[in-house]
């Protein structure tokens, strides 16, 4: 990426119990943790407002800071993969028209909203599936 789109600003978001916001790896993360990982607003607002502050740069400048981040994950404990997903799609449409995230991940969702563990009924499983659908 930095050798082929040099001007492409690219980010990081880490989750597992929380969402840790690494942006562009040149500043000190956002985490999110606990209560806030339920509140779609929060997550939504926050993703936007931290756009502009962990995303400033290129990817020419930042490729040694995201690769160092990128390097030191390390699978461990839940997954909170709605509130990950909803921060990193209001973090990337802050980004303009073409925007991407790609998410991976080792586990089922069962943190903060879109969890599918807590889904006993089919009702919650429909709230899932409208939380997921509202996000795309």
């Amino acid at each position: 990426m930095k050798k082929n789109n040099p001007d492409r600003k690219i980010g990081l978001v880490t989750f597992n119990n929380e969402v840790s916001i690494i942006g562009d790896g040149t500043k000190d993360p956002v985490t999110v943790a606990g209560d806030k990982l339920s509140n779609y607003d929060f997550l939504l607002n926050n993703g936007i407002s931290t756009a502009s502050n962990l995303f400033q740069k290129s990817i020419k400048e930042t490729q040694p800071f995201l690769h160092d981040k990128l390097m030191k994950l390390e699978e461990n404990g839940s997954t909170a993969l709605g509130p990950a997903v909803l921060t990193s799609i209001s973090l990337a449409g802050e980004g303009g028209a073409g925007s991407t995230v790609i998410v991976c991940t080792d586990g089922l969702a069962n943190v903060g909203l879109g969890a599918l563990d807590e889904a006993r009924s089919e009702e919650q499983l429909k709230k899932v599936e409208e939380f997921y659908e509202m996000v795309g």
